[in-house]
């Protein structure tokens, strides 16, 4: 009896540790050629009550014929294949032809309402391969911990692991190209790990109150601009409020272990340019925007 007994305690106890065993991090897209996760990030947004999945990956071939992410197909959903109803998401997929020994990453995001989503995770080749989040540990992150600020120089967001802040205390201002560029503002990424990590990178927008500069005029400088006169019949410029039309230097996809990078954003502003009747005036506002943490941070730029 006490035989039995001990085999019945071994059989559950099996059953137990095999039904708490992780799920293998890795997925076989064709021969050959493999799939794994390389960090996973989920942001509570409570204000929201919403929540972000990021994701970083290697595609990785071990065959001896290239392999075309061209021909890789892949979406975010859950293993009973059922369909997410989601408020935000991307996905990169480099188009790259891996040689035997190489490989890529894949990154992406999505967004969704709090619904108890279970087991979320990346389904290939019209969901015959399926690869769940859960096979990574993942990392955790909350709107609590981001800081709301208008300064020129603060931190965004810290946790254990990542930093992200903001410098913008040496912005400056050129024209050329027909354009007013903003630049020298800096969103700093630390990764505080030994893993490289996903990054949830800020996406930076702005706004310049100034003039209308289409069929105004050549101008080759800021000082060109400074110096003309805009009057009409003795009465100021119009200004407006003008949206910059590109913005680059800010998307960045993961870190290296113990990595710094500082992203330099610049704002374009096509035919616009500040009114430099009152030099006083902030016409720059900046935004450093997070949809996954739900939050938006401005500050106002001056001419000196």
């Amino acid at each position: 009896m006490k035989k039995i007994i001990s085999m019945i305690c071994v059989c559950v106890l099996s059953l137990s540790l095999f039904g708490c065993s992780k799920p293998e991090n890795n997925v076989l897209l064709k021969k050959n050629v493999s799939c794994k996760l390389l960090d996973v990030l989920t942001i509570t947004n409570d204000s929201d009550n919403s929540t972000y999945y990021y994701y970083l990956a290697s595609i990785e071939n071990k065959g001896k014929k290239p392999y075309d992410t061209n021909n890789l197909y892949y979406t975010v959903t859950d293993d009973n294949e059922k369909e997410i109803s989601v408020i935000d998401k991307y996905q990169s997929t480099p188009s790259y032809v891996i040689n035997k020994g190489q490989n890529t990453y894949i990154y992406g995001y999505i967004g969704f309402p709090n619904n108890n989503q279970k087991n979320l995770g990346l389904s290939f080749n019209n969901k015959k391969q399926f690869l769940p989040f859960n096979a990574f540990k993942i990392r955790e992150a909350s709107d609590k911990n981001v800081k709301n600020s208008k300064s020129l120089k603060y931190t965004f967001f810290e946790d254990d692991t990542l930093k992200i802040g903001v410098d913008a205390s040496k912005a400056n201002y050129v024209y050329e190209n027909n354009e007013t560029v903003l630049k020298n503002i800096k969103i700093c990424y630390e990764n505080k790990t030994d893993k490289r990590i996903i990054v949830p990178y800020l996406t930076p927008s702005a706004t310049l109150d100034g003039i209308d500069l289409e069929n105004k005029g050549e101008f080759s400088s800021m000082e060109e601009i400074q110096n003309h006169d805009f009057t009409t019949n003795g009465m100021a410029p119009k200004t407006q409020r003008f949206k910059a039309t590109n913005i680059t230097g800010y998307i960045l996809y993961f870190l290296d272990k113990k990595q710094t990078i500082n992203a330099e954003i610049e704002f374009h502003f096509e035919n616009a340019a500040p009114d430099y009747t009152d030099k006083s005036t902030k016409p720059f506002t900046v935004h450093m925007n997070s949809k996954a943490f739900g939050k938006s941070n401005s500050f106002k730029i001056g001419l000196e």
